[in-house]
């Protein structure tokens, strides 16, 4: 079943290249986000099963721009300067001891003079692309760097993404980079146990670096480990979106992927 966060009292869906919106879809959800281009604010949260928030009547008519993530996203960063051609399933494989079925895309990451390289699934691409058809696809990985690198601006924070079977970690220290990885995650232990690895790895401790975290499939058991083992544990979700929230719309945090899009295209 679709369901709406509550819109913004000036959202008006049928203004012409107004809007931006942000796509999330894989691992039984989908969701959308719905900026405003004039003022950067957001508009719109809708979430639903499978790729039904797609077609959810709220959306805009007309937006000007689309980015979507696909979930799960397999991919590696590389400096630009160690990238040649035809070189970027070897990458890949290097970091995940497999090459991924399908294309391999790049995304350029220019705060870190380095470039994206990810596959993602193909069926969720066509899905966007028939009812988007102009729809720019995003790496997961980018937009959590961006999300760290803007969430780091005073001191240092671990920023975690929970996806159905994986978890996703980005460290950074006044909007430098220390890490960017993805771990496998099939128990709560599991989580907190390459949370605590992340940070220590970037010879930071749990008692003092802030813990932001969100993700499709992140639990309440899980937030209450990490709340255990570090200080400073709390939501991801930005202050901003609060007023998009509807009785069902669940934790924000959870759309996580889909609200901080709009920071690596704007």
């Amino acid at each position: 079943m679709e369901s709406a966060g509550l819109p913004s009292n000036s959202y008006d869906p049928k203004e012409d290249r107004a809007h931006h919106v942000s796509v999330l879809l894989g691992q039984g959800i989908s969701a959308c986000v719905v900026h405003a281009l004039r003022t950067g604010q957001p508009q719109l949260l809708v979430h639903a099963p499978g790729t039904e928030a797609l077609a959810h009547p709220a959306l805009p008519t007309d937006p000007r721009s689309v980015s979507f993530v696909s979930l799960p996203t397999w991919s590696t960063l590389v400096p630009d300067g160690a990238l040649q051609p035809d070189s970027h399933a070897q990458h890949l494989n290097l970091v995940h001891h497999r090459v991924p079925v399908g294309l391999v895309r790049d995304e350029p990451v220019r705060t870190l003079g380095a470039t994206c390289l990810y596959v993602h699934d193909e069926d969720h691409e066509r899905a966007v692309l028939g009812r988007f058809p102009h729809a720019r696809a995003l790496p997961l990985q980018a937009v959590l760097v961006q999300g760290a690198q803007q969430r780091s601006v005073l001191g240092s924070v671990v920023l975690i993404h929970r996806g159905a079977d994986r978890v996703d970690i980005c460290v950074a220290r006044e909007q430098r980079i220390l890490l960017s990885a993805s771990y496998p995650a099939h128990h709560p232990e599991d989580l907190l146990y390459f949370s605590l690895l992340a940070t220590e790895q970037c010879g930071l401790s749990p008692k003092d670096v802030p813990v932001r975290t969100g993700g499709t499939h992140l639990l309440q058991t899980e937030r209450d480990l990490l709340q255990r083992y570090f200080a400073d544990h709390a939501s991801a979700a930005r202050p901003e979106f609060h007023h998009l929230a509807a009785s069902d719309t669940g934790p924000l945090d959870r759309w996580m992927a889909a609200i901080d899009q709009f920071a690596c295209v704007s």
